[in-house]
């Protein structure tokens, strides 16, 4: 953990952080998914039914999405929706 990270859980609390490290690692996944089928923002969105502004703001980390939006994209990516319990 940066130093940077260290005294920014001191002000918000650790569940914040880690809340705010796991929305990034969701935002990389998808993005590194959607890149990996190459397929761009808008492709994504109109396969998904999304709007191409909520996919570029979740891969930018700016929005936090609903569980029925992550089931959509994962379902548009070919890939498994699967929640982490460690």
């Amino acid at each position: 953990m940066t130093e940077f990270v260290k005294r920014y859980a001191k002000i918000r609390g650790e569940d914040h952080v880690q809340h705010l490290q796991l929305e990034g690692q969701i935002a990389a996944q998808i993005k590194t998914r959607r890149k990996s089928l190459q397929m761009t923002q808008q492709q994504l969105a109109d396969i998904s039914g999304l709007p191409k502004s909520t996919i570029g703001r979740i891969e930018a980390g700016l929005t936090s999405p609903k569980v029925d939006t992550l089931l959509k994209i994962s379902k548009a990516l070919e890939t498994t929706f699967t929640i982490d319990a460690r």
